[in-house]
């Protein structure tokens, strides 16, 4: 579950899931991971209830309601193989935990009893939970979306206020089987803030991430209109003595455009998978995830791997053992950082910040793996938050014709070591209006 920050971060509140691992996406029935979790069948039962749709305090009046689920639902059935089937009931409460549910499969923000249990000490710093009920073999037969009634939705992005639509997309793709996601500008990234952080409505997640199509695609395959689609990457990564490299970040980036295709976390045995990536060239990297600073590893780049249709692919690798002096935990704009993706356009450019730990603008840079994406020089600046962290920030020139989806940035100190900020700055088509200036095209 999502904790709130609790320095420097104006207006964030992050959301918090019932499902608690952190990885690109799929949940499992056992700890061995064999079993993964999903519906048996393609056509899968949702009911709304009627306390979505009447009027209530816990969501702004006039609010799409109805067009913001028509849309969720609609954004999963064109990423996979599933059809939803769409019901509503006067129903307001969820199952009770236990081994089985009632059968239904209930979306509501009914502020009842069991409703309100899922929230407990989290009823002012999360906007929803899902509780789902499996069987031995894996097979979902019931999933239950409880929105915060402690909150306020809107669909306007209304300052304050979650977006609804945002929030039901990420709940729906955990009813699906998804987890969390470790990358940041995904859909099923773990922290979503309030409308009103980096003072932009909180639009990003409506549209799912190139992660979070890699997800679904592993789990139910890819929809009858890609027929290009899909291939897989696997192996193992070990550190100095054949330990597996366990919580190692893997991502994959398109090796022409840089976008970010999908990324997951090794398991204990430092064995990754990534499912679902569309055919093509990419390039791979690993870094440690959550460590240490001074004892956390620096990024590596695995190799360029090609992906068929229909075949597995392998990179395995014994790591370095280099470690890096400076850590990096959030990103910002607009004078904010937090762990949410930085929206961006095409065409502008933007101040964007980074916090961590010994970061300096004389002993660091930083860079873009993208063609489109690039930082201006010398516009590298220190910031003072106080506390214990270290604030930079940089000029980023977004090309006009950069493909949508999600980008990382790498920090690299005069020692070589380096980490990046993976999927932390996401293309949109929302406007962020505050750019620093109108991008001037160069041949």
């Amino acid at each position: 579950m999502s904790k709130t920050l609790k320095i420097f971060l104006a207006w964030l509140l992050l959301i918090g899931f019932a499902v608690p691992s952190p990885a690109y996406s799929t949940q499992f029935a056992d700890s061995g991971e064999t079993l993964r979790l999903h519906w048996a069948a393609k056509l899968i039962p949702i009911a709304f209830s009627n306390s979505l749709l009447k009027p209530n305090p816990y969501i702004k009046p006039d609010s799409d309601i109805q067009g913001a689920i028509e849309r969720s639902l609609e954004a999963w059935e064109k990423a996979a193989d599933i059809k939803f089937q769409v019901s509503w009931t006067d129903k307001q409460t969820i199952s009770p935990t236990g081994k089985s549910g009632d059968g239904v499969s209930l979306v509501t923000i009914a502020q009842t009893p069991e409703n309100l249990l899922m929230f407990g000490e989290d009823a002012n710093t999360v906007s929803a939970r899902t509780r789902i009920f499996f069987n031995r073999k894996g097979y979902i037969n019931e999933a239950d979306i409880v929105l915060n009634p402690y909150e306020q939705f809107s669909t306007d992005g209304s300052f304050g206020t979650f977006d609804f639509e945002a929030t039901l997309i990420h709940e729906i793709g955990h009813l699906l089987g998804l987890d969390h996601s470790s990358v940041t500008g995904a859909t099923m990234h773990e922290h979503q803030g309030k409308n009103g952080v980096y003072n932009l409505p909180a639009f990003s997640s409506r549209t799912l991430a190139e992660d979070d199509l890699a997800g679904i695609r592993a789990i139910y395959g890819a929809s009858s209109a890609e027929d290009d689609c899909c291939g897989t990457l696997a192996g193992k990564l070990s550190q100095a003595g054949g330990k597996g490299a366990k919580n190692f970040q893997v991502w994959a980036e398109e090796a022409e455009s840089g976008r970010l295709a999908a990324g997951v976390l090794t398991n204990a045995d430092g064995v990754y998978r990534v499912e679902g990536l569309q055919s093509g060239q990419y390039r791979v990297y690993t870094q440690d995830f959550g460590g240490e600073i001074g004892k956390s590893f620096s990024v590596e780049e695995l190799g360029a791997v090609n992906i068929v249709t229909g075949k597995n692919q392998t990179i395995s690798k014994k790591l370095k053992s280099s470690t890096k002096d400076f850590d990096v935990r959030y990103v910002g704009f607009n004078a904010q950082v937090s762990e949410l993706a930085v929206p961006v356009n095409g065409g502008k450019s933007y101040l964007i910040y980074v916090g961590g730990k010994n970061l300096d603008s004389n002993i660091v840079s930083i860079g873009f793996n993208s063609p489109y994406i690039s930082v201006t020089p010398k516009s590298l600046t220190d910031h003072k938050y106080g506390g214990d962290i270290s604030v930079i920030s940089f000029e980023v020139n977004v090309a006009p014709e950069t493909p949508l989806g999600e980008y990382s940035f790498f920090i690299k100190s005069e020692s070589g070591a380096a980490e990046f900020a993976v999927g932390s700055l996401t293309v949109e088509t929302f406007v962020n209006s505050w750019n620093s200036h109108l991008l001037s095209l160069r041949d």
